[in-house]
C-alpha cells in the first residue's frame, strides 16, 4: 500500500491507525539532518 491508499482508507473509515500509516508514508524517505552532537562545546553560547 501506497500513502493515496492509507489516505483513502482513513476517508472511508475514520481510522485513526490509517491516518498514522498514511503519515508515516507520506514522509518516508524525509530525513531531518541532526548535528547535534557535531557542534564544540561552546557552540550557540554567549
Amino acid at each position: 500500500m501506497n500513502a493515496t491508499d492509507y489516505w483513502q482508507l482513513f476517508l472511508e473509515t475514520g481510522a485513526p491507525e490509517a491516518y498514522l500509516m498514511y503519515c508515516r508514508h507520506k514522509t518516508e524517505g524525509k530525513h531531518v539532518f541532526d548535528d547535534s552532537g557535531h557542534r564544540s562545546e561552546g557552540h550557540g553560547l554567549q
